[in-house]
């Protein structure tokens, strides 16, 4: 499945679905872009226009924690779609395929 659906309509109106935002979609997505620009995590966070330190790094594991857990806290929109955005075009997971 595509992280991304760009469709156009009869009548020329364009409309943009993204992947679902889940914790699972995104720790999968994180580590394919970590695996396909063979980069590690701080690069990841550089990317994403954090800073690539622990810091940034620890953000990018409280994404992906369960939400009834303290250290929960929710990705922003902007970094979900800037993420989509990137790993789009890469070569995709295998499994991906649905």
């Amino acid at each position: 499945m595509s992280a991304i659906q760009i469709t156009v309509s009869d009548d020329g109106k364009v409309s943009v679905s993204y992947e679902k935002k889940t914790r699972e979609n995104i720790g999968r997505r994180l580590q394919q872009l970590e695996e396909c620009l063979n980069i590690d995590k701080y690069g990841v966070a550089y990317l994403l226009n954090m800073q690539p330190n622990e810091s940034g790094v620890r953000l990018m594991k409280r994404w992906q924690t369960d939400p009834s857990m303290a250290s929960f806290q929710e990705m922003p929109e902007h970094k979900w779609k800037l993420l989509l955005t990137l790993v789009e075009g890469q070569t995709p997971l295998i499994g991906d395929k649905k």
